[in-house]
């Protein structure tokens, strides 16, 4: 598969800014980008930035379907992951996580037709998000549907790396190695820290390359020999692995109170 195989795709992602941070190289020609979650409940300025980033859309082919995120992120053990059918068994807002399920899929149908070929989260959500991996699953569903070729993210980090590993027996093999489109990337990027609703970091460097692998079967085992790694192209994202326990916990702890001090200052605006 090459740049030219990905034109007209369907770009399925979780939430705004994932479709520029996981597929820029195709974000540019894709037929349609469809953007999942909207309201972020515990995040007052995001909430607002994503009613109005929308407006004048630097990519004038996405969609959003403006469902409620369930703030179930960082609840999981991602070494020893629990999979269902709606994504992966969260420690924090699992009902509202779950009862997400079912409306996603039913608005993903309304927008994807027979025989598309889709680009979307992997099954270990890129860093580890679980509401990237509940949109895999439900495009996942659909594919029995809609006869959908699906196509995941090379992206993975070392806390999901275990995890990733495990998914391998799901996957056929990379596509070429694509270029990012760093120049729409900053765009983007400008474009959401405009409406304060850029969600990863201020200055993001994307790589020179990513590619996508093919879903062969979503519903594979898992792998269950963890003595070796595949050898297989991937776009390494550190968030763990050189920090000792402490500065994981500090680095926790500041982002929990950043996020409280916005909404704090947002409420009295």
């Amino acid at each position: 598969m090459n740049l030219e195989d990905f034109k007209s795709a369907v770009i399925v992602m979780a939430h705004p800014d994932d479709e520029v941070l996981w597929a820029s190289s195709i974000l540019a020609t894709a037929r349609k980008v469809i953007l999942c979650y909207d309201e972020a409940p515990h995040d007052a300025q995001t909430t607002e930035g994503r009613r109005t980033v929308f407006d004048d859309f630097p990519v004038k082919t996405a969609v959003s379907l403006k469902i409620t995120e369930s703030h179930c992120y960082d609840t999981i053990h991602w070494r020893q992951p629990v999979e269902t059918i709606y994504g992966v068994q969260c420690g924090r807002n699992k009902d509202v996580y779950e009862n997400n399920f079912e409306p996603l899929v039913q608005a993903l149908d309304q927008h994807l037709n027979d025989g598309d070929l889709v680009v979307t989260h992997n099954p270990w959500g890129e860093y580890g998000h679980e509401e990237h991996v509940q949109v895999f699953r439900a495009v996942a569903a659909l594919r029995r549907k809609r006869n959908l070729r699906i196509f995941v993210s090379s992206y993975v980090s070392d806390r999901v790396l275990y995890f990733m590993e495990r998914n391998t027996p799901r996957l056929g093999d990379a596509s070429e190695l694509l270029p990012t489109d760093k120049q729409l990337g900053q765009v983007m990027m400008r474009h959401y820290q405009a409406h304060n609703c850029w969600t990863w970091e201020d200055g993001y460097q994307w790589p020179d390359y990513e590619c996508f692998y093919e879903v062969i079967d979503p519903d594979a085992p898992l792998r269950t020999d963890t003595r070796t790694m595949s050898s297989m192209p991937v776009n390494v994202i550190w968030l763990d692995a050189h920090a000792p326990t402490a500065s994981n916990v500090k680095r926790v702890m500041k982002k929990r109170l950043a996020i409280a001090m916005r909404n704090l200052l947002w409420r009295h605006r």
